[in-house]
């Protein structure tokens, strides 16, 4: 009994350690991570505008470039205003993402779905982890209202993701 007694403290001390790997990024990761995600969501949106074959895919990629070109603008000016830096470019990933979107011989359509349904999940665990527990009470307001159209877009590409996934696949000869 008195092993108990003193495991149950050991343990909670030692969760208790751990939270803070749960926490939100500080004021610099956020900006850096929401920079590159929206950069990439408006490039690989530009791709797919002029390439995609389904309409449904084309009409959202241009409402990415406009809510993403918008929320990419206000990060830049909270960010400047906070003394931030905003990444220039993007990270080696998203590189490596838009060059394989620009040399798809086939139908960029599944890709770039495929590629919005995960850049969706990762930017809004950013932003809802920020709004709660971030550090800069500027960028915490820009994360919060910016959540919802992040889970808005979220819902829509995973429509057209069911959509496209019971659509029959057209090969090409």
């Amino acid at each position: 009994m008195s092993m108990r007694i003193f495991l149950i403290p050991s343990a909670t001390a030692a969760l208790m350690l751990a939270l803070p790997a749960f926490a939100a990024d500080d004021a610099q990761t956020f900006v850096n991570k929401a920079a590159i995600g929206g950069m990439f969501e408006v490039d690989s949106s530009k791709i797919a505008q002029d390439s995609a074959k389904n309409q449904q895919i084309k009409d959202f990629a241009k409402r990415m470039i406009t809510d993403h070109g918008a929320a990419n603008a206000k990060l830049q000016k909270i960010a400047g205003e906070q003394k931030l830096q905003v990444p220039a470019q993007s990270d080696a990933a998203h590189k490596s993402d838009l060059e394989r979107l620009q040399s798809t011989t086939a139908s960029l359509d599944q890709p770039y779905v495929e590629m919005q349904r995960k850049a969706h999940a990762d930017a809004v665990g950013l932003f809802e982890a920020y709004a709660k527990d971030g550090d800069n009470p500027a960028l915490k307001s820009f994360a919060a209202e910016t959540l919802p159209t992040l889970k808005m877009h979220q819902d829509m590409i995973e429509k057209i993701a069911g959509a496209s996934a019971s659509t029959p696949a057209v090969k090409s000869a």
